[in-house]
């Protein structure tokens, strides 16, 4: 009882945040390691897109000392809020960017995934408890088949309109940065418009790297790159699906510098996807820039922040994959999950900003030492770091 409470706390927080702040500034300084900058923070503002007659709310965070700086651009995963991420974007801003997160239409979207999976737990511990028995061989194995991942089960659902929707956003945040400045003085000579990073999780992911050069072959397919995109560091990013429109050739045009990053026990909406169907958008990205990180026992709200037991594979027998040596086919096995816990996926979750914060200065500040060490991989035996 009491860790499916804190289950529910901490999803909580990632699918609502907290409501905006009704100030249009505060600075703070950050939480993270070492003696990082302080940052200030525009909790909440509204971009009007008039071509779509919509406004989009959007949280920036910024280094109050010096610049200009990088604009990394942040997409949430479906359902979720641009208030969520924070260990990621104080990490982030800190260390010298500006990291401006948008609010897309599925924002919040999980409240009602929430009630209803919490009804059906109570249920059944209520019913667990008026029987006052084992469970019976069949409920077992019940149990144990494959559970979809709730927040990319829910978002297959989004089709091209809502995928161009999302990328819009992004494109709007772009455009308005001069904007931005205009809007608020404590912005002017923050923003290097020509060195922009998009991040984004899961469904943000997705909606990065469209932007970044990937095409999807639906009806109508879609190709929505933008040229002033400077790299992509893409986390639990989706593989060759139908329902998605991605095949192999999806991202042939992807040429910016990408890192697509996983962990062992990112799975997806269906059984075949698994971390390694993670792998196919750098197996399918032209070679120059890429690199493909996997990271043992991260989870899909790993990189999130939130506690590994929120997961849908924490309580289940869970798929593992491997490939043939023979035939070079994926091989799906089952595995007794490991226990996890939310120390554990802290732990985890330091070597994940770290690892992008690496991408980040390599990419968009240039430099050499941390592109050195990204290429020599040295983040802890835990992390593979593939590069090509």
């Amino acid at each position: 009882m009491k860790r499916f409470l804190i289950c529910l706390a901490a999803l909580a927080v990632f699918a609502c945040a907290s409501d905006p702040v009704k100030k249009p500034a505060a600075a703070s300084a950050s939480p993270t390691e070492g003696d990082p900058s302080p940052v200030g923070v525009i909790p909440t503002t509204l971009l009007h897109d008039a071509q779509r007659n919509k406004d989009v709310d959007v949280s920036i965070s910024y280094p109050t000392r010096g610049g200009p700086f990088p604009v990394i651009i942040f997409s949430h995963g479906y359902g979720g809020s641009n208030r969520a991420y924070e260990p990621l974007v104080a990490n982030w801003t800190s260390r010298g960017y500006v990291v401006i997160r948008p609010s897309h239409a599925d924002a919040d979207a999980l409240r009602e995934a929430l009630r209803d999976r919490g009804a059906e737990r109570r249920e059944q511990r209520q019913q667990g408890r008026s029987e006052r028995r084992k469970p019976t061989p069949e409920e077992l194995q019940q149990q144990a088949q494959f559970r979809p991942n709730p927040p990319e089960s829910i978002w297959e659902k989004e089709r091209e309109p809502q995928w161009r929707d999302r990328a819009h956003d992004i494109t709007l945040v772009i455009d308005s940065l001069g904007e931005l400045e205009t809007r608020y003085p404590e912005l002017k000579g923050k923003m290097d418009a020509k060195k922009i990073g998009l991040g984004g999780h899961s469904y943000g992911a997705f909606t990065a790297l469209l932007l970044a050069g990937m095409k999807t072959f639906g009806n109508p397919p879609l190709q929505l790159a933008d040229p002033r995109v400077t790299a992509v560091l893409a986390m639990s990013p989706q593989g060759i699906a139908a329902n998605r429109g991605l095949t192999a050739e999806s991202w042939r045009e992807v040429k910016v510098p990408a890192m697509f990053m996983t962990g062992t026990r990112d799975f997806g909406a269906a059984e075949s996807e698994t971390p390694l169907w993670r792998r196919d958008p750098f197996e399918g990205s032209p070679a120059g820039d890429k690199y493909f990180v996997l990271i043992e026992g991260a989870r899909h709200l790993t990189f999130a922040g939130i506690g590994s037991t929120l997961a849908p594979e924490a309580d289940m027998v869970i798929p593992e994959e491997t490939i043939d040596p023979v035939t070079g086919q994926r091989v799906i096995t089952r595995v007794p999950r490991q226990g996890g816990s939310f120390i554990s996926d802290r732990g985890l979750h330091d070597r994940i900003r770290t690892i992008g914060l690496t991408f980040w200065d390599t990419y968009l500040k240039g430099d050499a030492k941390q592109k050195e060490k990204l290429i020599a991989g040295q983040f802890g035996g835990n992390v593979t770091v593939e590069k090509k």
